[in-house]
């Protein structure tokens, strides 16, 4: 193969990618992949595609509101806080973005991750973003871009809150060894319904997702849940027949009692 068919062949495989990861959220998430975890090999499970297909529902304003149960170490993070918003700018880079988290540590570092990947050459190369980030506003916690869109983060409590996002994620909001104190739980439930959730900028179009493991039956997801109007995702590492719960997006596919959600890992 001469040069200009390998070039050729290379612009093919290039377009091909970028319209694969445009329009999926679980592609993306694998080609963009290296960059944030260089060390790991990238392994995939079916649950991926299970939240991405949620995420991508919220992308579109058909589900509003969304809670997301799964344990540690699933790619929860990685994909609703570091992914998700920046796959989402590909085609919506005016869109404003609230982040929480119950550590600055965690939010900072999910923060971090995607404006690595918006600064990396393959995310410019495959995508060709028409937008860069602002010079005056590319901070740690708060990074703006030049069609006013912008990614915010935050603690549970913490400052910083008083700006409004299209998108409010919380992401692990109470630290495991302080659910059992009701207070602290209950501190946690106050910010959300108080400040957190109000933040909106349009009452009629904000979208809300909450993603957690399960601490108490009273946590934050708890509290929220007797509300009824969540769409509620929910992923136990061993499946269990009595409790499975369906989503209009999803039915467990596990069958046998105790089957793990992934097993590789």
């Amino acid at each position: 193969m001469d040069l200009s068919s390998k070039r050729r062949a290379y612009e093919i495989l290039k377009e091909k990618v970028s319209l694969e990861a445009t329009r999926s959220l679980a592609v993306y998430s694998k080609a963009m992949w290296p960059i944030v975890e260089p060390k790991h090999e990238y392994s995939h499970n079916w649950h991926i595609d299970v939240i991405a297909e949620h995420l991508e529902s919220v992308t579109r304003g058909e589900i509003r509101n969304l809670i997301i149960n799964i344990p540690p170490r699933h790619m929860k993070s990685l994909l609703a806080c570091v992914f998700w918003p920046t796959w989402t700018w590909i085609q919506w880079p005016e869109s404003r973005w609230l982040f929480s988290s119950y550590a600055e540590s965690l939010s900072k570092r999910d923060s971090l991750k995607c404006r690595r990947i918006i600064e990396h050459p393959l995310y410019n190369i495959l995508f060709k973003p028409e937008w860069s980030l602002a010079s005056d506003q590319n901070e740690k916690m708060r990074f703006e871009n030049n069609k006013t869109g912008y990614r915010l983060a935050t603690s549970v409590g913490g400052a910083g809150t008083g700006e409004g996002g299209d998108f409010i994620v919380c992401d692990d909001p109470h630290k495991a060894t302080q659910v059992h104190s009701t207070q602290r739980r209950e501190s946690v439930i106050e910010w959300w319904r108080e400040e957190m959730s109000s933040r909106g900028n349009d009452p009629k179009t904000v979208r809300k997702v909450i993603i957690m493991q399960r601490l108490h039956e009273k946590d934050l997801s708890g509290d929220l849940l007797v509300d009824g109007d969540w769409c509620h995702l929910m992923l136990p590492a061993k499946f269990e027949p009595k409790r499975t719960i369906s989503t209009p997006l999803f039915v467990d596919p596990r069958k046998t009692e105790g089957e793990l959600l992934w097993p590789s890992r």
